[in-house]
């Protein structure tokens, strides 16, 4: 319902519910806020739900100015019926009616108020007995007093009738319509809906969808603090920044968006100088209490605060001062003359302790270059940046850059590249990037600007990495005898190659050089960033010595834990495992290195810490949580402006589709994954394609899309099967095709490289295949015995598509040998293996192998127990996020289980599961046969 909005899971939730009881009987919804909080939106959700449904939406928007037109929400909401609703009244109310409406001459008499009301009542009831009937009034609290009157007479004597009231009201004001229902009816049949502030990842999205901006999560984060979550405002502000290009600082509120200033400053210039000058205080400092403030402005607190108490500009919490909302400590900062604001820093800088505090009131109470107040932001910096708080450590060193005086050039240029590091760190890569560029320029060649640019080449290493290599190069030819950046400039060189996806000899050369850099300077934490990228060279060539520099790395990670997190070894771990059969300790690890990289707050690490997450959750069968985890990292990677991770993360999600069966989203996704030279995405991509068309059963596709790749990867000597898995589609497609000589030397290699590297999962898909040849060929019992043998390499390492599709291929060939029984038994396991994990079109696949085994089976669309259990709880009326408490999953599951219930079913709506359960148990407890559903796994929404 709505893609457009989010982050109102909860909210759309109720909506959903509210819609499905409509037909059994009158019911009303609210939704209540604050203005310019998303009602409106969230109402206008509930329209677009019930009108889809097939219910008849009449609809009012009133406004603050049309309260005194009498009438007006009546006419407004039966304007689109008139003529049917006149038709179905008596004449007494037809007239009294059109009297209310003007719809015929004036006579001079009033309408009756009854006579009205009892109309309205009348054309609700015929119009509910056609279809089911919707009357929405948004903003109510300005709907006319006749209406009004005419609403809450109908509304107390509607009950058994198909009639929804979806209303939405403004925090604080009254409306007698909301008053009334709540008396009148029973609370069971009355909802209201608080909707309360977004948080800063839906903001994203509004702030995107209205605007086409992207801001850096920092950032974003900030306006979300400024706006309270009030997407209105957020957008205001996001507007002023846009047009003002005014930047952020740490320590002072945002600006108030011009089209909001006057209503804010009206509302504090309204106050008495003394309290205006006690709030400036208090804007004036994240942590206001009313002693500190009472120093700082020197206004005692009677006359300072009761004002601003009263006008409830501000709250108090014990002895903490609170604006009521951010943009009124914006607006007391802002009509402050600047003489007064510095002033009153300077009091603050001598009354903190709290080193950052101090540094910022330091800053803000100077205009001119100075070396204590530049030194005491730097080492405020060291001291925000060490508990992780990045973004206010990097503008404390852009402060101390641009306060150093003239004659300490090379302090100020230090301060500034290291400012647009943390910047990098902090998940604003743009504005990194651009004070790095503005550095370099009128630098000449040699050891600073070599340093510069070496922080500009990291940062465009997750942008560009053909870019950053050319970059790198230019930084081995300058660093002279600047060891560390040489270093650095290796391990970046080798790291270009790692995210282009090729020559991987050229990997394992700059990590040699790099290392023995490193281990010159005896750095351990710059030789374990070695390592990682050494390692992924190694592993992906097949070489035995990956092990060994895993042990190393491991062992330094102790030494990075201070590190931002993509630059400690545990990361590259990881991925090793995931390659390596070793997924649940890979998944474990990257839930570590999320919460780590969320304390640390680097928004750098989460967009390819959740690729690699979804990649291991896809592999041990959490398909829905795999694709959770893709989107999740495409927006952070949007957010912080690093595109290759945006197309990573997009190509997992096309993946992960073909593997649901979703053919759409996979293609959809693909398409956007598109080609560029990092291959990897393009790679991952292709893969998606060729598992769908071998899914779809057409094998040509997939040699179409795979077969270019296996040259690929023949080309660039990967050996590694755990990178290479989309072999095993292209050898399956190829004995589909008849070309079994071309599936036997490509399962060849493949199998080698498994035996060799002892990877079980890849061995077990060699089983497999194997099977797959023997059978083609007609041999029988060595077919059966290799899909026994990878059945028991599943047992090894399970990855639950691989085993399903094996259990698929077994009891295809049990079937053919005429072992029905084992046959029935294999396919039922293989079917509800693949329900489980969400995989419909190999589920598909295995139901239609069933169909085609003689005598009495199973049916086929038989509720796995996970699917009965959340069948029963929606019968008994409990909503998928009650469901979903209950049974301790995720909203997704419980959507997603539904989904494959309603396909078993043959049914669309969950209002129509308790009957197809009842006759589900009346004809056997068998359930439904999916075979003939006329809801298709294609038709079911993601």
């Amino acid at each position: 319902m709505s893609p457009g909005v989010v982050g109102r899971e909860r909210e759309l939730a109720s909506l959903r519910d509210f819609a499905s009881r409509i037909p059994a009987g009158a019911i009303a919804l609210v939704l209540e806020g604050d203005a310019g909080v998303g009602k409106t939106t969230l109402w206008e959700a509930g329209l677009t739900e019930t009108a889809t449904r097939g219910y008849r939406v009449l609809s009012a928007r009133p406004a603050e100015s049309e309260t005194s037109l009498s009438f007006s929400g009546i006419g407004d909401l039966l304007d689109p019926v008139l003529e049917r609703a006149l038709a179905s009244l008596s004449a007494p109310q037809n007239r009294a009616l059109s009297r209310a409406l003007v719809l015929g001459d004036d006579d001079g008499r009033p309408p009756d108020p009854h006579a009205i009301g009892v109309a309205l009542l009348t054309a609700l009831r015929a119009l509910s007995e056609e279809l089911p009937l919707v009357v929405a009034v948004d903003d109510v609290q300005w709907l006319d007093a006749a209406s009004t009157a005419g609403l809450v007479y109908a509304a107390r004597r509607l009950r058994s009738e198909p009639v929804g009231v979806l209303l939405s009201r403004r925090a604080g004001l009254e409306s007698p319509l909301v008053k009334e229902l709540g008396r009148a009816w029973p609370a069971e049949r009355v909802t209201a809906v608080q909707v309360g502030p977004l948080d800063a990842a839906a903001l994203h999205h509004v702030v995107q969808a209205h605007l086409g901006v992207t801001l850096p999560r920092p950032v974003l984060a900030e306006v979300r603090d400024a706006s309270a979550g009030n997407p209105f405002y957020a957008l205001e502000i996001v507007r002023m920044l846009e047009r003002s290009g005014v930047s952020p600082e740490a320590g002072q509120p945002l600006p108030v968006p011009e089209s909001l200033q006057e209503l804010v400053h009206d509302r504090l210039l309204a106050l008495p100088p003394s309290s205006r000058r006690f709030l400036l205080a208090a804007a004036a400092h994240a942590h206001p209490t009313v002693a500190v403030t009472e120093a700082a402005s020197g206004i005692r607190r009677d006359p300072g605060l009761r004002p601003a108490l009263e006008a409830r500009i501000v709250e108090l919490d014990h002895e903490r001062v609170r604006f009521t909302h951010p943009l009124l400590a914006a607006g007391a900062y802002e009509i402050a003359e600047p003489a007064r604001r510095a002033e009153v820093h300077a009091r603050l800088a001598g009354l903190l302790e709290d080193p950052e505090a101090r540094a910022w009131q330091l800053a803000a109470s100077v205009e001119s270059p100075n070396e204590h107040a530049a030194a005491v932001l730097e080492e405020a910096s060291r001291h925000a940046a060490a508990r992780g708080a990045l973004r206010p450590a990097a503008l404390m060193l852009e402060r101390a850059s641009e306060l150093t005086p003239d004659d300490r050039a090379d302090d100020a240029l230090r301060r500034a590249m290291d400012a647009a590091y943390l910047h990098f760190a902090a998940g604003d890569s743009r504005r990194a990037e651009a004070q790095l560029r503005v550095l370099i320029a009128p630098l000449g060649a040699g050891a600073q600007r070599a340093r510069a640019t070496a922080i500009l080449a990291r940062i465009r290493l997750y942008e560009a990495p053909e870019e950053a290599a050319r970059l790198f190069a230019q930084v081995v030819e300058e660093a002279e005898g600047d060891h560390r950046t040489l270093a650095l400039a290796h391990e970046g060189a080798a790291a270009c190659c790692l995210w282009l996806f090729e020559r991987f000899d050229g990997v394992l050369h700059h990590s040699e050089i790099a290392l023995a850099l490193a281990d010159e300077m005896n750095d351990e934490a710059l030789a374990a960033d070695i390592l990682m990228t050494q390692l992924s060279g190694e592993v992906l060539l097949g070489q035995g010595s990956a092990a060994r520099t895993a042990e190393r790395a491991a062992a330094l990670q102790d030494s990075t834990v201070d590190r931002r997190v993509l630059d400690q070894p545990l990361v590259s771990l990881t991925e090793f495992w995931k390659w390596t059969d070793e997924h649940e300790r890979a998944r474990t690890s990257l839930v570590d290195l999320l919460e780590r990289a969320h304390d640390m707050g680097d928004e750098n690490a989460p967009p390819w810490l959740l690729f690699l997450l979804g990649d291991a959750e896809r592999l041990l069968g959490d398909l829905e949580g795999a694709l959770a985890h893709a989107r999740e990292g495409h927006e952070a990677a949007e957010q912080s402006g690093q595109p290759l991770f945006a197309r990573h993360n997009l190509a997992l999600s096309s993946l992960v589709h073909a593997q649901l069966g979703w053919r759409e989203q996979a293609t959809r996704a693909a398409e956007r994954v598109g080609r560029s030279r990092d291959n990897y995405p393009t790679l991952l991509a292709a893969e998606a394609l060729g598992h769908l068309a071998l899914a779809l059963g057409t094998p040509e596709d997939t040699v179409a899309h795979l077969e270019p790749w296996l040259a690929f990867v023949h080309q660039e000597a990967i050996a590694e099967p755990g990178a290479t898995r989309f072999a095993v589609d292209l050898i399956e497609a190829l004995i589909e095709l008849g070309r079994g000589n071309e599936a036997a030397e490509m399962l060849d290699w493949y199998e080698g490289n498994a035996r060799r590297l002892e990877r079980a999962s890849a061995r077990a898909n060699c089983f497999r295949c194997r099977g797959l040849l023997a059978a083609r060929a007609g041999h029988a019992s060595t077919a059966l015995a290799a899909y026994e043998d990878a059945l028991a390499g599943h047992e090894e390492v399970d990855i639950p598509l691989d085993r399903g599709r094996t259990l698929l291929a077994l009891g295809a060939a049990q079937r053919r040998a005429k072992r029905r029984r084992e046959a029935r038994a294999t396919l039922m396991h293989a079917a509800d293996l693949f329900d489980e994990i969400g995989a419909t079109l190999w589920a598909g696949r295995a139901r239609a192998e069933l169909r085609r085994i003689s005598g009495r089976a199973p049916t086929a669309g038989a509720l796995t127990p996970a699917e009965e259990r959340v069948a029963v709880l929606v019968v008994e009326g409990k909503t998928n996020s009650e469901v979903a408490a209950v049974l301790f999953l995720s909203d997704r599951t419980v959507e997603g289980h539904l989904s494959r219930i309603y396909a078993k079913l043959g049914i669309r709506h969950r209002t129509q599961l308790a009957r197809a359960l009842s006759a589900r148990q009346s004809q056997g407890g068998d359930g439904s046969n999916t075979g003939d559903s006329p809801v298709s796994a294609e038709r079911i929404p993601p």
